[in-house]
């Protein structure tokens, strides 16, 4: 009788204790398509957040994924560059402690801050420094990336063409003579790494796609190989005119979202056309979420006229 008591007085003891530990991660409880990849987040609660204003003397704009406990995003410089910074860290009541800790780097900086009633307000301290950086952003609606609203020109004198695209979008020729990347100005969209992405180059089309003319159809692929009983292994492209230019519709290869600075996220869908301009050609390749900017962008298409000197 007196063993029995005993066990009861310790199950009763253990219950108490489990009640005061934290609940064990579990972790059928987390999501899995989410961007940047910088913490665990758990299904619910969720939230996610759009703001805007500065860090220091730096106007930015930034992104807050909160998951349970966890929270990722990042941030933007709204300048020359958009030099992005990722998040990740733990969400607390309304308190945030956060890192720019990702998978290819250590944290160097740290966001300690809390949001409410639609502002967030705090510290941004640099890993070396001793005067850390004021934060005071506010919560604004999502920004869109339907290309409404004004367009500018881009000219270049290393482009054959010239075209138009939003003004609020961000153009960078950092990667190469031969690529331009187009930016919509939502921080979500820069954290699953989704840009318009617009390639050149001379003669038949050699990448990402490539592509070759086998009589009056364009073909997968380097060779006309594709005779009547192999054409199943030969698929060719949807043509169309499109103001005097021929655009093809290579949207049927597949589509991965990807998150910045890696990590798979999802099977994804968008819209891919190369376009032919007598001897140049430009692939253009857009998420589906801006896919919608597509056709304006083709028709703004012009090839550069060549000034002779004098």
């Amino acid at each position: 009788m007196r063993f029995i008591h005993a066990l009861w007085l310790l199950l009763i003891s253990a219950i108490a204790v489990s009640a005061q530990k934290p609940a064990a991660f579990d972790s059928q409880n987390l999501q899995t398509a989410y961007c940047p990849q910088t913490h665990d987040l758990e299904v619910e609660p969720s939230q996610k957040f759009f703001l805007e204003g500065t860090i220091g003397k730096r106007p930015v704009r930034m992104y807050l994924d909160r998951g349970g406990s966890g929270v990722v995003g990042l941030f933007f410089d709204i300048g020359a560059d958009w030099q992005t910074t990722l998040l990740g860290g733990t969400w607390s009541h309304d308190s945030i402690d956060a890192s720019d800790a990702a998978n290819d780097h250590p944290a160097t900086a740290h966001l300690s801050a809390s949001l409410r009633e639609n502002h967030l307000k705090g510290i941004w301290t640099q890993s070396g420094t001793s005067q850390p950086e004021r934060v005071d952003l506010t919560v604004i609606p999502e920004p869109r990336c339907d290309g409404k609203g004004p367009w500018k020109r881009f000219e270049d004198p290393d482009w054959p063409v010239t075209f138009s695209y939003p003004a609020s979008w961000h153009l960078d020729k950092s990667n190469g003579d031969d690529s331009i990347t187009l930016t919509c100005p939502n921080p979500s969209e820069i954290a699953f790494d989704q840009h318009i992405l617009i390639h050149r180059g001379t003669g038949a089309p050699e990448g990402p796609t490539k592509m070759v003319q086998c009589g009056d159809s364009w073909i997968y692929g380097f060779q006309c190989r594709c005779g009547e009983q192999d054409s199943s292994r030969c698929p060719t492209a949807k043509a169309s005119r499109m103001k005097s230019v021929t655009v093809l519709d290579v949207s049927e290869q597949e589509h991965r979202i990807y998150c910045l600075h890696g990590g798979y996220a999802a099977a994804g869908e968008g819209e891919d056309r190369v376009v032919m301009l007598r001897d140049q050609w430009l692939e253009i390749d857009a998420p589906l979420d801006t896919s919608g900017i597509m056709k304006r962008l083709i028709e703004s298409i012009t090839m550069r006229k060549h000034i002779q000197p004098e």
